[in-house]
């Protein structure tokens, strides 16, 4: 995969784009924090993937492989997600195509999301794959989906479309396909005009202790993603 990183009025874009589905492995995720790290002078940060799929989630060749080979793949994604949604600075993701699984989780661990409109797929769709939600992931889908829709959709694993994603709140807004990016910037440049390091503060205040107790168990109880 290639991520890149552009710079527009002080906003960084940070773009996933592997020419296919933007699927996630453990190389991936270090390579997304190493982007990360270059934000670190950067007024806030917009999350893209391609123009047809933000992210279809880890993977799925390596869902065959030994224990421990996806053990690290579980550490990854929980570092990294945890790593983007305590970011001090705005994160704001621009989604244009399906969001599904890992890919879902990236999108919750941001501020704000801006959903295109059109037909592709939003969700947390382990349970239908075979996979176990680690218990972080609920935590961070109760802080966006709505408390009376969570279980309906988790549970059977399903998908839903665009529309709905905001309904629901995987998504905060939805916005014509060629109008993602430029609104995703809006809200990001709008989140720059407020005081940094209050906003990092609070941002820490309400996020910082469930990150560091997401963090904490990869050491007392590893992650399993099979039963």
């Amino acid at each position: 995969m290639t991520i890149t990183r552009e710079v527009d009025g002080g906003v960084a874009v940070v773009t996933l784009d592997d020419g296919k589905v933007n699927a996630l492995d453990v190389e991936r995720f270090a390579e997304l924090d190493a982007v990360l790290d270059d934000c670190a002078n950067d007024a806030a940060v917009v999350l893209c993937g391609r123009e047809d799929v933000f992210s279809a989630g880890l993977d799925r060749t390596l869902l065959s492989a030994p224990p421990e080979d996806l053990l690290e793949l579980a550490v990854a994604l929980t570092r990294t997600s945890m790593r983007l949604w305590t970011e001090p600075r705005p994160v704001v993701a621009a989604v244009t195509g399906h969001a599904i699984a890992a890919g879902a989780i990236l999108a919750l661990a941001c501020d704000h999301a801006v959903a295109a409109e059109g037909d592709y797929r939003w969700g947390l769709n382990e349970t239908a794959i075979g996979l176990v939600l680690p218990q972080w992931v609920i935590d961070l889908a109760r802080t966006n989906v709505r408390a009376d829709r969570l279980e309906r959709l988790v549970l059977p694993g399903r998908l839903v479309d665009p529309i709905t994603a905001v309904e629901v709140g995987f998504a905060d807004e939805l916005a014509p396909s060629d109008q993602v990016r430029d609104r995703a910037l809006a809200r990001a440049r709008q989140l720059t005009e407020l005081s940094r390091s209050v906003y990092a503060a609070n941002k820490g205040r309400l996020r910082g202790a469930a990150a560091a107790a997401a963090l904490a168990e990869l050491d007392h109880h590893p992650p399993v993603l099979q039963p």
